[in-house]
């Protein structure tokens, strides 16, 4: 009996062909206009690509940092169950919102967003949940955006060009 596992036709892409169009137009009509203004959105057709790749219809989506809701919301479009979590109330009150836009334009599946500190996300979702994601996907805050978390001076590795766009700034020779 052979073991060895077939050899595709095609190798998996490691590239996700996700961003022809930007974040604004990928939204339009499916999320509220007050969205645009979130400093670091996920593109929708990355967190769908994802959905659909590791999760099946009725599956558990988690996102512990959740902003605006977009995991939510391509998750809720896909059949899937959500839960978010969002440190800033006025995010995790537009994902709601979001959520509700979703179930109002027939996303069938349903989410629950709570406004809390994703590093206590186990207690904050509950003991119900441990153990019944299929996929927590998010995009972390990062550099000043970082909720207070991460402070920039001008000795510190980050620089940036504006509030919300940061880099590491290489300590290396090049």
């Amino acid at each position: 009996m052979n073991t060895t596992p077939p050899v595709p036709d095609k190798p998996p892409l490691s590239v996700w062909a996700t961003a022809q169009d930007g974040p604004r137009a990928q939204r339009k009509g499916r999320y509220l206009p007050e969205s645009d203004a979130h400093p670091a959105k996920m593109y929708p057709a990355i967190a769908a690509h994802a959905i659909s790749m590791y999760t099946a219809p009725g599956d558990l989506v988690i996102d512990p940092m959740c902003g605006i809701g977009t995991t939510l919301v391509e998750a809720m479009h896909q059949d899937r169950i959500a839960i978010g979590v969002e440190y800033e109330k006025r995010w995790a009150d537009l994902a709601a919102r979001n959520a509700e836009y979703a179930v109002d334009h027939g996303a069938p599946g349903y989410a629950t967003v709570i406004n809390g500190d994703a590093r206590d996300v186990e207690r904050l979702v509950g003991a119900d949940v441990t153990g019944k994601a299929a996929l927590v996907l998010t995009s972390p805050p990062y550099g000043p955006a970082a909720h207070g978390h991460v402070r920039v001076s001008r000795d510190s590795p980050w620089t940036c060009s504006r509030s919300w766009r940061c880099g590491v700034r290489s300590t290396s020779p090049m």
